[in-house]
């Protein structure tokens, strides 16, 4: 098949890229708040089985190696159930990217602009978005190369100017969940953000190293789930239940921030990284839908069709979900089951049909 990409990325820009990715809109949705005070529990969970996840993933990029989805899905399936099989995955691409859109539009509306129509933001951080994946794989990973270490210092200096409004016994009881509770908020962590990361099947086949594909990838998740930990855990410590019922912990414990009336309003720092990892999420998802589009059409450029999906994404977006509230129900209630096909399921039955058919 045409390769549409010349672009090469080493895998260490590979591992900077996933964090990113998912960091994206974890840091305004914490994974796992509805369990209250062991949400950070059911984050380090969630890591636990994600890793399985990724683990299923990574293991069909290496069997295939310098082979995007599209590519292992025709050799696995043929050339028209593969088809079959590549459009099941690019459609969940793109409805992800709409719901991170979505959740950002809601989260500017809601905390800063409310008289601001919802379509403006997610317009903008679509352009953004265009622009970057109009240019390849290379510039979308130069960007996290800048972004993604200020996202990371911006979370560890947030949390060390908070430590004097922790309090530890906002964390008792610990587990007095039910264990049935515990475990779906586990799942829910799980899919929602590190099973996300098998987008990257259509991002892999550009590694340079592609040896390393697998362990940079794993410690990359593992990383981005560390720091997501810390991030929940801060946000229960500083403001108890109320982080469970608060739509944005994360903006409201960064508020908080004041050291001697000087070093205050801080939430432009927690805003500012939230919006550009979500320029990273959306920007992977994006760029794979467009590739894998043009790949499946057999077109010469993906570049056509980066304006039209935009528009389609843009559309899903606005009027998928009446409101942000039944964004974040779907989220944390539906999207456990919607993603498990696309996460689990399909690879690793393409890893099972290429073991039986010795492909490679």
């Amino acid at each position: 098949m045409m390769r549409l990409e010349q672009g090469r990325i080493s895998s260490a820009e590979l591992a900077m890229l996933i964090i990113g990715f998912i960091f994206g809109t974890s840091l305004i949705l914490n994974p796992g708040r509805m369990v209250g005070h062991d949400a950070w529990l059911t984050v380090l969970a969630g890591l636990g089985e994600g890793l399985l996840f990724v683990f299923i993933s990574t293991s069909l990029g290496t069997r295939f190696k310098e082979k995007n989805l599209i590519e292992i899905n025709d050799l696995v399936f043929g050339s028209y159930l593969g088809k079959v099989v590549s459009l099941a995955y690019l459609w969940y691409f793109l409805h992800l990217a709409s719901m991170v859109l979505r959740s950002y539009g809601d989260f500017f509306t809601d905390t800063i602009y409310p008289e601001t129509p919802l379509i403006v933001f997610i317009l903008l951080l679509v352009l953004v978005c265009a622009s970057a994946v109009r240019n390849g794989i290379e510039v979308i990973v130069r960007c996290s190369l800048i972004l993604v270490p200020l996202t990371i210092f911006f979370i560890i200096t947030d949390t060390l100017l908070l430590l004097k409004d922790m309090k530890i016994t906002n964390f008792l009881p610990i587990f007095d969940i039910p264990w049935q509770k515990f475990l779906w908020a586990s799942h829910g962590a799980a899919t929602f953000p590190f099973g996300e990361t098998v987008a990257f099947l259509m991002v892999f086949a550009f590694v340079q190293d592609q040896q390393k594909v697998r362990a940079r990838t794993l410690q990359a998740v593992v990383i981005a789930g560390l720091f997501l930990c810390v991030i929940v855990a801060r946000n229960t410590a500083v403001l108890g239940i109320t982080a469970t019922v608060q739509t944005y912990p994360s903006f409201l414990a960064i508020r908080l921030i004041d050291i001697a009336k000087v070093l205050t309003r801080l939430e432009i720092i927690v805003m500012t990284s939230f919006l550009v990892m979500g320029f990273l999420k959306v920007a992977v998802l994006y760029y794979g839908t467009v590739v894998g589009l043009a790949q499946l059409f057999k077109l010469g450029s993906y570049l056509p069709l980066v304006f039209p999906v935009g528009i389609i994404m843009v559309t899903l977006s606005v009027f998928s979900f009446a409101s942000s509230l039944e964004l974040i129900n779907f989220a944390y209630e539906k999207y456990p089951y919607y993603s498990l096909p696309f996460q689990v399921g399909l690879p690793l039955l393409s890893l099972i049909v290429a073991s039986l058919r010795d492909v490679s």
